[in-house]
């Protein structure tokens, strides 16, 4: 068999199935870079090169920390056990009868290792889609951090570290997907007290995938900057997160319903339960919520949403 054409930075990421800026990065992160160069200087990446890309992106798939992966991708006989179980404070968090992806994620958060939770996340999303990783991999990580500390009262860095990880592994996918319509958005906001935005990140990298434009307003939204903002935008729809009962946010939803006709008000989170919805629709899990703006995006623009990534 003929030995392989060295390939470019993009043959590499389509062969792998990953964005070229992935490569590049476990290139200088890491130190699996290019051996070869074309005539006119660029860097291409032989046989070999590509042998070890490959046993970079199966180990971490599988849940292994893309430094651990890395060192068995250069043939470093690399060990993730070597400072300990969980690092220097030595706590693990557990997730019984996870897969090994979910655990790896869980090991690097305990560690404390941030980029090692960011990209493994970040590769989830862009070989599972957002749903699907939010349920299998994500939340139950998520879950575990908020028991551990629950249980200790210790971990409070792990959660953090582990929310604003994820945080930033939503925003790079979302950037990496292409651009949506501007027409008539989707606005996503925290309501008046609430801090948690990690789902609003959720929902709108999972319209994102679907074609369909989002705009988040952050936490601690007033409701009544949120009605201004629909009837400037003339939003499809809008989703109000709260994880807390929150009496203004209660007292803001018929101002809300009025800022115009032809807008969905969604409802999301525990701090809803048991909040009389009136108009509003009420979701319970995130795949409801993208599932509901999506038909409201579809259903004032039009348009018919596509998806920007494969979904299981």
């Amino acid at each position: 068999m003929e030995p392989m054409e060295p390939l470019s930075v993009g043959e590499v990421a389509a062969r792998l199935g990953v964005a070229t800026s992935t490569v590049r990065m476990w290139g200088e992160r890491y130190g699996l870079i290019a051996s070869s160069c074309s005539q006119g200087g660029h860097r291409r990446y032989t046989e070999q090169d590509v042998g070890r890309l490959q046993v970079m992106y199966d180990e971490v798939i599988a849940g292994t920390s893309p430094a651990a992966a890395a060192a068995q991708a250069l043939g470093q006989n690399g060990d993730e056990k070597k400072a300990g179980p969980g690092g220097p404070g030595g706590a693990v968090l557990a997730v019984p009868g996870a897969a090994k992806e979910v655990k790896g994620i869980a090991r690097a958060a305990s560690r404390l290792d941030e980029m090692g939770v960011e990209d493994a996340v970040l590769e989830s999303l862009r070989v599972r889609g957002t749903l699907e990783s939010w349920d299998a991999v994500i939340r139950p990580v998520l879950v575990s951090a908020g028991q551990y500390w629950q249980r200790t009262g210790n971990g409070v860095e792990i959660e953090h570290l582990l929310s604003q990880a994820v945080t930033t592994a939503f925003v790079r996918h979302v950037v990496s997907l292409p651009e949506p319509s501007r027409a008539r958005p989707i606005l996503l906001a925290g309501g008046p007290s609430d801090e948690h935005v990690l789902p609003l990140y959720a929902v709108r990298a999972g319209l994102a995938e679907r074609g369909v434009p989002a705009r988040s307003l952050g936490a601690r939204t007033p409701m009544s900057a949120l009605a201004a903002a629909a009837r400037r935008t003339r939003a499809a729809g809008v989703l109000v997160w709260m994880s807390q009962p929150d009496l203004p946010a209660v007292e803001g939803i018929a101002p809300l319903l009025a800022s115009h006709r032809r807008m969905v008000l969604l409802l999301g989170g525990a701090g809803w339960d048991g909040v009389p919805a009136g108009a509003a629709a009420v979701c319970s899990s995130l795949r409801e919520a993208v599932t509901i703006l999506e038909q409201a995006w579809q259903t004032t623009s039009g348009r018919t949403a596509r998806s920007a990534v494969p979904i299981s």
